[in-house]
């Protein structure tokens, strides 16, 4: 019969503090404050810092209008979830055997991540979330400055959390390139290399940048060409539509030094961009986001039985900060268009 250990360390130790001494039962919770490392109260957590080796660190704070990294920049809704679900609900899995500490030890101080949790200016946790357990169910675990590691686990969860815990603030922020509403917006142009006369330009009919309540059907916007030539458009509300899809415009995700195609990426942004797309805000700021073609995974074979090239469905791409990311063309598909698309 299988026995869970979790249980069988449970029931153990409860049978422990039942039968001790008061000197006994003080060692007993002083071990439970060594495995301690849930925060349960998730609205009361302030910040969070995470660092490694390498070194880097991230700081996460929680302000009146939501969590960011230290720039300043938004954070990731999803990534923030998990997070703050994985530090309220971390639960015991069992303890490391003794012959294995010195092990786990070792490999914690090279790879693990140093987290601190803070609930207004008080550090309430610090620990150091390190490698996956053999059976890769659990993460090892242990307290700032103890040299008592434990192996932890999340109920219902299969699998081990340090890779919850990174460093690159790439990865957390917000991937919204632009996120700006119709009213913060005068014009967006697409110009597609490989296509002549692909260029487009959707732009306001009057100068004033404040959205009117007929711009709701599109009728203050205008498709043009190049030189500023008109172009015919079937249905302004298609206009609006590209205009307004801006303020949820993201990347699939960031492309970091860690991954392989880093190595790459001065040759491919020196390269001819597959396009070049431009969103000109209420300030006359040019905010411009430069694809590149991916190269396919494998043998992509299309339906006129030519094998492509490149990747049909994703981009690489300059963001207008210069960060290099990996979109994705349904994510962009109100404005990945020609002009004649407008017109259809």
């Amino acid at each position: 019969m299988h026995i869970n250990s979790s249980l069988i360390v449970l029931v153990t130790a409860l049978s422990l503090i039942a039968c001790s001494t008061p000197t006994q039962s003080d060692g007993m919770e002083e071990l439970k404050a060594q495995y301690d490392f849930a925060v349960s109260d998730t609205a009361s957590i302030t910040k969070i810092i995470i660092s490694d080796k390498k070194p880097a660190t991230v700081v996460l704070e929680r302000t009146s209008s939501g969590w960011i990294i230290g720039d300043g920049a938004p954070v990731r809704k999803d990534a923030i979830e998990v997070l703050l679900k994985t530090v309220s609900q971390v639960t015991l899995k069992n303890f490391v055997r003794k012959s294995a500490v010195s092990q786990v030890n070792q490999r914690m101080d090279v790879y693990g991540k140093w987290v601190e949790v803070y609930q207004g200016e008080t550090l309430v946790k610090s620990y150091i979330v390190g490698t996956e357990t053999p059976d890769m169910l659990g993460t090892y675990y242990k307290m700032n400055g103890s040299e008592l590691p434990f192996a932890v686990y999340l109920q219902g969860f299969n699998g081990y959390l340090t890779t919850r815990f990174f460093t690159s603030e790439s990865l957390w922020r917000d991937r919204t390139i632009y996120g700006l509403a119709p009213d913060e917006i005068k014009s967006i142009e697409m110009s597609a290399t490989a296509n002549e006369g692909s260029f487009w330009r959707i732009t306001r009919t009057t100068a004033d940048a404040k959205v009117q309540s007929s711009e709701r059907d599109g009728a203050n916007w205008f498709l043009e060409g190049e030189n500023h030539q008109p172009l015919g458009f079937k249905r302004s509300q298609d206009l609006f539509s590209a205009v307004s899809s801006i303020r949820t415009l993201k990347y699939e995700g960031a492309i970091i030094e860690s991954d392989n195609i880093w190595a790459k990426k001065d040759s491919i942004f020196s390269s001819t961009p597959a396009f070049t797309f431009c969103v000109v805000n209420a300030e006359d700021e040019k905010l411009v986001t430069k694809g590149y073609y991916k190269k396919a995974d494998g043998i992509l074979i299309g339906e006129d039985g030519v094998a492509h090239q490149w990747d049909p469905d994703r981009f690489y791409a300059q963001l207008p900060d210069g960060r290099m990311a990996l979109i994705q063309r349904y994510g962009w598909r109100n404005v990945m268009k020609t002009p004649w698309e407008f017109n259809q």
